[in-house]
């Protein structure tokens, strides 16, 4: 689980300006394949750094570019447009809810990402087990110094963390959010900008935006655009309950639940009617047939879904 050098994750501004760079060289090798300034070009700034030269290959492996296939005068104008919504299809954009370079990005920095309804379980030399929940993306940094550390980039993730005072975890999230623990085991979710923590042993510190410990037995549900959050307590053993089948709701936004719920259903789920999305929400869905659960789910509020099309379905109250 733990990356070597090569695939250590990036700043996203420096990803995203080598992302921007690298297509434009890949644009300009389709469309003149025989330019001999081209090809110098692109040796020149895939020797600038082995950050350069690791992004090259990925974006041409990607869309199926590598070798004799950036050669050949046959092939037709290669645009930014094209070669993006190529590579969201190479990319598995659908499966992880993002099209072209948001999803390039995210596969750049990502070292281990997950389909719709798939589960990832992983586990590090020193006993910490980790399972990552659907349609979601997680960075491992180098244990390094006095942490251990890793970055959720999207999705939901299950932390069993082996003991250890003087090597906390440390995990981020998107927004500034930080949290931290010598060796809990916890649940945590990033849907619709709700970020959802919840604890089945010892504790976890929420170190940002605010501080919080959050102790086994206890939830914590923070907006990290306006950084209010609310707490609760629940039986700890719920914590993670969505490995083996079942996703729980706390008095919970809607929006939030059928985030969580549509990461195990193909495609799009989109609540159109805002008030129905900030209906509040209890209880245990059964996520083996997640149509039925997110239906289930929308019932209580008068909403209804619509199924417009294989890839998209909508919530609304007509």
């Amino acid at each position: 689980m733990r990356p070597g050098p090569e695939d250590r994750p990036e700043p996203d501004h420096r990803a995203s300006r080598l992302l921007d760079e690298a297509i434009d060289l890949v644009i300009r090798r389709q469309n003149a394949p025989e330019s001999a300034a081209t090809l110098q070009a692109i040796a020149a700034w895939r020797g600038r750094s082995a950050d350069h030269d690791r992004i090259w290959r990925r974006v041409t492996e990607a869309h199926g570019l590598s070798g004799s296939a950036l050669g050949g005068s046959a092939k037709p104008a290669l645009t930014r447009r094209n070669l993006l919504l190529a590579g969201a299809v190479g990319l598995g954009a659908g499966a992880l809810g993002t099209w072209g370079l948001p999803a390039m990005r995210l596969r750049l920095q990502a070292d281990q990402l997950t389909a719709t309804a798939e589960l990832l379980p992983m586990a590090w030399g020193d006993g910490t087990r980790i399972t990552l929940g659907p349609a979601s993306a997680m960075a491992t940094a180098q244990q390094q110094g006095g942490t251990r550390s890793i970055r959720l980039l999207q999705g939901m993730a299950w932390f069993d963390v082996a003991p250890d005072p003087a090597r906390p975890l440390v995990l981020r999230l998107n927004d500034g959010v930080e949290m931290r623990t010598a060796g809990g085991a916890f649940e945590v979710s990033q849907d619709a900008g709700v970020v959802n923590l919840a604890v089945a042993r010892d504790s976890v510190e929420l170190i940002a935006p605010s501080r919080a410990s959050i102790a086994a037995g206890q939830w914590i549900r923070l907006d990290a655009e306006n950084g209010r959050h609310e707490t609760g307590s629940r039986d700890g053993a719920l914590a993670g309950a969505w490995r083996t089948g079942t996703v729980v709701a706390e008095a919970e936004p809607l929006q939030t639940l059928v985030a969580r719920i549509a990461r195990w259903l193909p495609g799009r789920v989109v609540v159109a009617d805002a008030a129905i999305g900030r209906a509040r929400i209890s209880g245990l869905f059964d996520i083996s047939d997640p149509e039925r659960a997110l239906d289930t789910a929308v019932r209580p509020t008068g909403g209804r879904l619509r199924r417009v099309s294989g890839l998209l379905t909508v919530i609304s109250s007509v």
